[in-house]
């Protein structure tokens, strides 16, 4: 559950000093910089900048007292606030930017990523891409896609679960795909079957409306991400080949 929290925090623009900072500073509530160094377990020099950072970020405050300076932390519940006010002003900016975006025909795109931000946003975009037809399609070895779970954390697998999006997955073993149960409705919105040759693959391939992501499980997790409408045919073609080979 740390870990998640660290995960998400850094996700909507902390790094992780300014986790470590920002969590210490909702133990204590309120209190100096030299305190929070300790339970942050960081420099004092380095706390006082990260706090002077979090307050620029709206994550914390700073007050006077007894002619010391105190550091008060943004409450939980205000961070989705806090967000919605950035939301707004890129809203703001949108028209502008489309304004300046150079006018194509649609043409294929290929997009390479790697590490936690790059597989984050590539599961985001396919994500976002499956909320209208509601279904995205997988395939590959499970080994990667358990791996993937790692990068996706829970968040991933509930937002696909709140917004009714169907997941239809062949994997080489559903050994071990127990564990994902326990989140409400994962069994309604989730089918998966075993086709034990893709235990030769070394990859695993996402499929939604408009894109394919496919994942490299060597090393460390990396990838493409393409949106072609011919390559996403031709992907969920040979889905539908293997969906009616697997067994339940």
């Amino acid at each position: 559950m740390n870990q998640e929290i660290i995960s998400i925090l850094e996700d909507i623009g902390l790094s992780e000093k300014e986790v470590a900072v920002y969590l210490a500073l909702l133990q204590l509530g309120e209190e100096t910089a030299s305190r929070i160094s300790e339970i942050a377990k960081l420099n004092r020099i380095t706390t006082y900048t990260l706090l002077k950072s979090l307050q620029e970020k709206g994550f914390c405050s700073v007050f006077e007292k007894n002619k010391v300076q105190y550091f008060k932390p943004l409450k939980p519940e205000h961070i989705m606030g806090l967000l919605e006010e950035k939301k707004d002003k890129i809203k703001t900016i949108v028209p502008l930017l489309k304004q300046k975006e150079k006018t194509v025909s649609e043409k294929p795109e290929v997009m390479l990523f790697e590490g936690k931000k790059g597989i984050l946003s590539a599961l985001n975009i396919i994500i976002n891409d499956s909320k209208k037809n509601k279904e995205v399609l997988g395939y590959g070895n499970f080994t990667i896609a358990d791996r993937l779970i790692e990068y996706e954390s829970i968040y991933w697998r509930k937002t696909r679960i709140i917004n009714k999006i169907k997941m239809k997955a062949v994997i080489n073993t559903k050994k071990g795909t127990e564990v994902h149960k326990e989140i409400k409705d994962y069994g309604k919105f989730t089918q998966i079957k075993e086709l034990k040759e893709l235990e030769k693959t070394t990859s695993y391939s996402l499929i939604s409306k408009n894109y394919v992501g496919i994942i490299a499980g060597e090393g460390e997790l990396h990838g493409v991400l393409i949106k072609d409408k011919a390559i996403v045919e031709k992907e969920k073609f040979i889905f539908d080949l293997l969906w009616r080979q697997a067994k339940k």
